[in-house]
């Protein structure tokens, strides 16, 4: 039987998020031959030079070796759910018809990653699988209810947030940070009996069609 891969597309507020929330489980889906496109709302200008950010956030997309990447324009920390955010996650998966999404979970603290879960909710009934990916800013209502074994794929997401030399001064960019938290990841969901270096990506479930 040959494999028809399926689409996958990972949504993020700002140039660095999808990195942080689920790079290695993409990289996990380049693995298992399925796409992967990138959607990043805004241009992250509030963290450093937008250009800058720009090409830091296509290096990673490389490193990955992602489908496609398309930046947007909306305002650095004044994401809304309003009609441009949604109609521009539309036109997105009306182009794509991914079989699933990654996005941010709406129990963030950060509005523009809470906006941007909300806005890509909208679009509930027209994708089979959300899958809804943490932030250092999630808040304290963010339940995993999906882990996903990235062991064989860490190192792609360390890589490519490397190339985040903007963000390079952020605590939760740091080496131990993001290691310390695949591990607990890793733990929360049983891999440790059998590895004791198993990481994992963690998700809240918003929709599973199966």
């Amino acid at each position: 039987m040959i494999y028809l891969g399926k689409v996958i597309l990972a949504i993020g507020a700002h140039p660095d998020d999808c990195e942080l929330g689920c790079y290695a489980t993409l990289a996990y889906h380049k693995h298992k031959d399925d796409e992967v496109h990138l959607l990043v709302l805004s241009r992250g200008e509030a963290g450093g030079p937008s250009d800058k950010r720009i090409s830091e956030c296509k290096k990673a997309a490389q490193v990955l070796g992602a489908d496609s990447i398309t930046i947007e324009d909306l305002k650095d920390r004044m994401i809304t759910t309003d009609y441009q955010t949604i109609e521009l996650i539309q036109a997105k998966v009306d182009a794509l018809q991914p079989d699933r999404i990654y996005t941010h979970s709406s129990h963030d603290n950060h509005q523009d990653h809470r906006n941007a879960a909300l806005a890509t909710m909208t679009l509930y009934r027209h994708v089979d699988d959300i899958f809804l990916y943490e932030s250092p800013s999630v808040s304290l209502e963010f339940t995993p209810r999906v882990f996903v074994n990235i062991t064989n794929f860490f190192h792609i997401k360390l890589e490519a947030l490397k190339l985040h030399e903007t963000q390079n001064d952020k605590y939760y960019v740091r080496t131990e940070a993001i290691a310390g938290l695949a591990q607990y990841r890793a733990f929360q969901a049983g891999m440790l009996a059998t590895h004791n270096h198993s990481k994992a990506e963690a998700f809240d479930l918003a929709k599973l069609t199966l």
